[in-house]
C-alpha cells in the first residue's frame, strides 16, 4: 500500500450528532510539516471521508477547507454531514475533530458526469518535460511532507529574491503512486510559498483557506498515471499578514487536471 493511502487509513466509528458517517485516524509522521499535519493531507483526509461514506455519489467537483487549528499525534475524528444530493450533484460538509475541538471542516461538491461541449481557454504552459528539469535540492526548514515529493521546478526557486512570487514546478509522488482525485487534493497543496521566491529567507506561513476545482475525469486520471504534474503558480498581493495564492494542475500531456487557490496567514518578515 502507498504511503498516502496507509496514511488515509480511516476507521468507522459511532456517528456523532446529525453526521452520517464518523471515521477515527491519526496524523502521519511521513506527512508532517512544522507545526501539524501537512495541509494537503488534511485535504485529502476531509476528501477521503466524504468519498468513503456509503450514501455519497458521484466525482469530486470542489473542495472548500478552512484550517482552524493545530493537530498533534493523537487520535482524530472525521465526521461527514449530508447538505443535499441532487440527481447530478450532492453537497456535503466533512469536518476534523480532535480532542473536543473543530480544527478543519471542508465544502465537497461530487458531481456525476454529463455530456456538454468542450470549450476550452487555459493554455498548456510552454516548459521542458520533466526529465529535462534537474530534481531540486529543497532548502527550506526540513519538514517530512516534502520527502513524499520529486520536485523539479522550471521557474520560481526558493529565496532568490526574484522580481516575481509566481512559480512552475513539476511535482510527482516519491514513490509512485497513479493519481486520483484524493491524491490530486494534496498535490494542489505543494506549490511553493510565493513569498519565499521574492525573499532571500524562510519566513513561517500556514494556510488559512484552500479550494480545489477538479477538473480532470476518469480518463484524465488513467493517462496521468504516476507521472508528473505540473504546478504553474500565480501570487497577486502579501499585505497586511496574508498572501493569496493561484494554481492551475497539469498532467504530462496537457490535460488542466485542477485549479487550486489559497489563503496563506504569512509572518512578518524582511521587507523588499
Amino acid at each position: 500500500m502507498h504511503e498516502l493511502d496507509a496514511s488515509l487509513d480511516l476507521h468507522p466509528v459511532d456517528n456523532v450528532d446529525d453526521a452520517v458517517a464518523t471515521f477515527s485516524c491519526r496524523t502521519s509522521e511521513r506527512y508532517r510539516n512544522a507545526i501539524g499535519p501537512f495541509g494537503g493531507w488534511i485535504a485529502a483526509l476531509l476528501l477521503k471521508s466524504v468519498l468513503n461514506t456509503p450514501s455519497a455519489r458521484g466525482q469530486p467537483l470542489s473542495l472548500d477547507a478552512l484550517f482552524m487549528g493545530a493537530m498533534d499525534e493523537a487520535e482524530l475524528q472525521v465526521r461527514v454531514f449530508a447538505l443535499r444530493q441532487n440527481r447530478s450533484v450532492g453537497f456535503w460538509r466533512s469536518e476534523l475533530w480532535q480532542h473536543g475541538r473543530l480544527c478543519a471542516h471542508a465544502q465537497v461538491a461530487l458531481s456525476s458526469p454529463r455530456r456538454s461541449m468542450r470549450l476550452q481557454d487555459a493554455r498548456f504552459p510552454d516548459v521542458p518535460v520533466p526529465e529535462a528539469v534537474p530534481i531540486y535540492a529543497n532548502p527550506r526548514i526540513p519538514v517530512a511532507w516534502v520527502d513524499q515529493y520529486v520536485f523539479r521546478p522550471v521557474r520560481g526557486l526558493l529565496f532568490t529574491q526574484a522580481p516575481t512570487m509566481d512559480s512552475t514546478v513539476w511535482i510527482r509522488d516519491a514513490e509512485p503512486r497513479p493519481l486520483d482525485a484524493v491524491a490530486l487534493a494534496a498535490i494542489c497543496d505543494t506549490p511553493f510559498p510565493s513569498p519565499w521566491i521574492r525573499l532571500s529567507e524562510q519566513v513561517p506561513v500556514s494556510t488559512v483557506s484552500y479550494s480545489v476545482y477538479f477538473r480532470a475525469n476518469d480518463a484524465d486520471y488513467g493517462a496521468a498515471g504516476s507521472g508528473y504534474c505540473l504546478l504553474d503558480t500565480r501570487a497577486s498581493l502579501a499585505r497586511d499578514g496574508y498572501v493569496d495564492q493561484f494554481t492551475s494542475v497539469w498532467s504530462e500531456a496537457g490535460e488542466l487536471l485542477a485549479q487550486t487557490q489559497q489563503m496563506l496567514w504569512m509572518a512578518d518578515g524582511p521587507q523588499r
